[in-house]
């Protein structure tokens, strides 16, 4: 593992909770994984070919290429691969499981699919903590994600195109349970004046700045302008929302051409033009760290964090410990 991927990998550890850090991946059990991939005659016309494989490491690096930094820039432990014929032999249905460090990392792969290969965001589909099916490709591609672990099943072949939600929920249903909502962070961010298929999760550290951990962000719109983003960090803790809140204004006190901090209410906030970012408004709320960036004015910033922490409100009703 490179220096840089090594970097990326500690980037999301740290944006995960401590309770997301503490919890055993099932999947380094080899009995989870050989039950949640269909066997012969679980599923109609499904066919194994052969046995589940599993790919970590320097063999995982050969089999994927490329295509496979992105796994390990979110946090991947190991790829588990089963092939199957469907029907007949040149009809197709590959199943990868790729075990993740943890259920932020999972999320943020799923996103990642979602918003960079499934054409224009894909059909939603009930599976796992979420799913989407690729339905502008002929409904070929699947994708889902729960708990720590992240799904993909293709089917490579001529029509009809087979039907792939029950593979999916055949699979969902044997998975091992953990921790199987969405994370907080993706749950946050899904307000109005965002893109909802632009969700996704920093691969490092936002705005390349170290003390600020990998944040789940989206293309908002309704912040006016096409660079306009949100970003979201959790915490476990109030006080640890905090400290990024005055880590943050500390540096632009320091780097920014203009920094304001200012009251509303209870509530403070930080006005600044950010060395890098441009104009940013940004706020702690409860156990969470908010961030608009590049709005058209800090106005319009102000009605998209007030919409992060009424949906946080509505989320997670109860408060974090200090």
């Amino acid at each position: 593992m490179s220096g840089k991927t090594a970097f990326l990998v500690l980037a999301l550890f740290l944006a995960a909770t401590p309770a997301e850090a503490a919890m055993p991946n099932p999947f380094r059990q080899r009995s989870a994984r050989s039950t949640t991939f269909p066997g012969k005659g679980d599923i109609p016309n499904l066919e194994p070919i052969g046995k589940v494989l599993t790919y970590q490491g320097q063999r995982f690096q050969d089999f994927y290429g490329a295509a496979g930094n992105r796994y390990i820039q979110y946090g991947l432990l190991n790829m588990m691969i089963g092939e199957y014929s469907y029907g007949a032999k040149d009809r197709r249905v590959s199943i990868e499981i790729a075990a993740m460090e943890n259920p932020t990392a999972a999320a943020g792969l799923f996103h990642h699919h979602r918003g960079t290969i499934v054409l224009d965001g894909g059909q939603m589909v009930p599976v796992g903590a979420e799913g989407v099916l690729d339905s502008k490709r002929d409904g070929r591609n699947l994708y889902f994600y729960r708990s720590s672990a992240f799904v993909k099943i293709v089917y490579s072949g001529g029509p009809p195109i087979p039907d792939l939600l029950p593979i999916a929920g055949f699979m969902d249903e044997r998975m091992p349970r953990g921790r199987d909502a969405k994370p907080e962070g993706f749950s946050y961010i899904e307000i109005d004046g965002i893109d909802p298929v632009s969700i996704g999760l920093t691969p490092g550290f936002t705005f390349n700045i170290s003390f600020l951990p990998a944040a789940v962000w989206a293309s908002a719109p309704g912040g006016g302008s096409v660079a306009s983003d949100m970003f979201i960090i959790t915490r476990q803790t109030v006080k640890e929302a905090a400290g990024l809140y005055a880590d943050y204004f500390s540096y632009l006190k320091l780097y920014a051409e203009y920094v304001e901090e200012y009251r509303r209410g209870r509530q403070r906030l930080v006005k600044a033009v950010d060395p890098n970012q441009g104009r940013v408004l940004f706020t702690s709320y409860r156990h969470v760290f908010i961030i608009a960036a590049r709005p058209d004015g800090y106005e319009k910033g102000e009605v998209l964090i007030d919409r992060v922490m009424a949906r946080i409100d509505e989320v997670s009703p109860e408060s974090r410990r200090r």
